[in-house]
């Protein structure tokens, strides 16, 4: 492994942790801290440079600039928070145009999932057994009317990772 793609694997494992904390953070107090965002962009600028033109950044910025547009309109109309249309926003930019597809559906899928489970009476059983196992965030989560939207985002995000990882690692 070059030290161009060690740069790269770096970046995308730092990504992954992030998007990670994003998660945590979100399914514990509804909130993804502004410096989680913040450091995801950032590490884009060494995945960049480390990839020797390979990425085109500037369609990653055109397509994180298309999805914030639309983020504030959902955030506009009360549909979404802040701090979600910021991580999609951020995550978007690294998905760029080759992997934006994958994301969203992705994304859309999990939410989906976490918007079902959060219907349904089986969640107060799924709230339970979390409860049981140490996971009292989790069950909160579980038992109230917000959707931590967050997990949803960064599951997308590693779908992006993990396809941004597999030409480095594989």
């Amino acid at each position: 492994m070059s030290s161009f793609e060690y740069v790269q694997a770096l970046s995308v494992a730092a990504f992954a942790g992030l998007l990670l904390w994003a998660a945590c953070s979100d399914v514990k107090s509804y909130t993804i801290p502004n410096k989680v965002s913040l450091a995801i962009l950032s590490l884009y600028l060494p995945f960049v440079l480390a990839s020797g033109g390979s990425v085109n950044w500037t369609a990653g910025l055109i397509v994180g600039a298309i999805v914030l547009v639309a983020g504030f309109v959902l955030f506009a109309f009360g549909k979404v928070g802040g701090g979600d249309i910021k991580l999609l926003t951020v995550v978007s930019v690294w998905a760029g145009p080759t992997y934006i597809f994958d994301f969203l559906v992705f994304t859309g899928l999990v939410g989906g999932v976490l918007a079902l489970l959060m219907l349904g009476a089986a969640r107060f059983g799924f709230a339970l057994a979390l409860e049981k196992i140490g996971f009292h965030s989790g069950s909160k989560v579980l038992q109230g009317s917000v959707l931590p939207y967050g997990l949803a985002i960064a599951a997308g995000g590693f779908v992006v990772a993990w396809r941004l990882a597999e030409p480095v690692l594989l």
